[in-house]
């Protein structure tokens, strides 16, 4: 779903074709499998039309984008990129998902020939180059809610959702990500973790669930529309055009949780030693507050910077404060400045606090980040200490 890097060939002209559907003519929303890439994670939708009397057999897909656009990378960095409805032989999409290894599913919709007519016409009309681009957003507005738009604007908002389905305590955003990368892409979770806000914090509507297309799938599976005064479910028949094979994978230690909590444990073994040995730790001090910081910069980036909606109002900036490093910087001279103390106990009294309230904030920060925060205590608590019996020598002394 994000960031899908099948770009496919158009099949559409400069101008507008008129593709006149026959009584034989059937659509199907088709639901791709996860991947193994982290932007294949999620999965894909498209919308096949398929004619055998006309020989029309075409998926559209909202889910390409060109690398050679003007400033791809910056437009993909800042929130600005332009994804565009591609379409494709119906064969050779199914073939790249088989080479892939993944699955293919159709659920093929009760429409009549007014409705399919109406939504190829503005599919096709979506699909010149004049039309096909628009402005992707992870969550809001990509290649399984651009096809759930255009069905009920083709059907003119006919389609009911039934979501009685779906539970009472609806997840959030965050939680339905997670179902799909917790395990499969420990890393990636991390990165979204640390980059979006509270906005994919609260429990996501019946239409937000939809930005996933397997629970997209599913909506269908309990939508309906009415006809003749009948309800009659939007589904009439669900195919598995290819099974992906189910594959195996062994776990492996190199998660962040594992990773931060080994590199806790040996920079306070490491730390202390060095401090009953009469060593410095300063250039190793400074250094965690100052990288962890730029974590902190860059939650300031996403949120004021850029178009990223689901980056504001960041959390994690808390315990990845930019100050920190200036007070990184502070801890490497070999004569630190008094106000580190103070600077000290502050990050002491801020970090114990949000360790202590870390399952009641507004935002869900990814767990491994506790054992980088217990690191940056464990720091904080040792310059203050040096600094408290620093100044107690000098008073003494005085």
């Amino acid at each position: 779903m994000f960031h899908f890097l099948l770009l496919t060939l158009p099949l559409v002209a400069n101008s507008q074709p008129k593709v006149a559907l026959t009584e034989a003519s059937q659509v199907s929303l088709v639901t791709c499998g996860p991947g193994e890439e982290l932007y294949e994670a999620f999965g894909h939708t498209a919308i096949r039309i398929y004619d055998p009397s006309i020989a029309f057999d075409v998926v559209f897909n909202y889910g390409t984008f060109d690398f050679n656009q003007p400033n791809f990378y910056w437009n993909f960095v800042t929130g600005r990129s332009m994804y565009m409805l591609a379409t494709n032989r119906y064969s050779n999409f199914v073939r790249a998902y088989q080479y892939y290894n993944r699955s293919v599913r159709e659920q093929f919709l009760d429409l009549t020939l007014e409705q399919k007519q109406n939504l190829v016409d503005k599919l096709m009309w979506n699909s010149l180059p004049e039309n096909r681009e628009y402005l992707y957003d992870y969550f809001f507005d990509n290649c399984s809610t651009r096809p759930r738009d255009i069905l009920i604007e083709a059907l003119d908002g006919q389609i009911q959702f039934d979501t009685t389905f779906l539970p009472k305590d609806r997840l959030t955003i965050r939680e339905l990500t997670d179902l799909y990368i917790t395990d499969e892409q420990p890393w990636g979770d991390l990165g979204i973790d640390l980059c979006l806000g509270t906005h994919i914090d609260q429990p996501a509507t019946a239409m937000q669930y939809m930005y996933l297309p397997e629970k997209l799938e599913e909506a269908f599976d309990h939508a309906y529309v009415d006809r003749d005064g009948e309800r009659i479910p939007i589904v009439a028949r669900k195919v598995t055009t290819f099974q992906a094979e189910e594959v195996v994978k062994e776990k492996g230690w190199f998660v962040p949780k594992i990773v931060f909590m080994v590199f806790l444990l040996a920079s306070a073994v490491g730390v202390t030693l060095l401090r009953v040995a009469g060593r410095s730790t300063r250039i190793f001090d400074g250094s965690v507050f100052m990288v962890w910081s730029f974590i902190g910069f860059n939650g300031i980036f996403l949120w004021f910077f850029t178009n990223h909606y689901a980056a504001d109002y960041n959390w994690n900036i808390l315990w990845a404060l930019p100050t920190n490093t200036i007070f990184g910087y502070a801890l490497m001279k070999k004569n630190r400045p008094k106000w580190t103390r103070h600077y000290a106990l502050f990050l002491i009294v801020l970090y114990v606090g949000l360790l202590i309230g870390w399952n009641y904030l507004p935002q869900l920060l990814h767990h491994s980040l506790k054992f980088v925060v217990l690191l940056q205590l464990f720091l904080a608590v040792g310059v203050f200490r040096a600094s408290s019996q620093k100044t107690a020598v000098k008073a003494a002394q005085s």
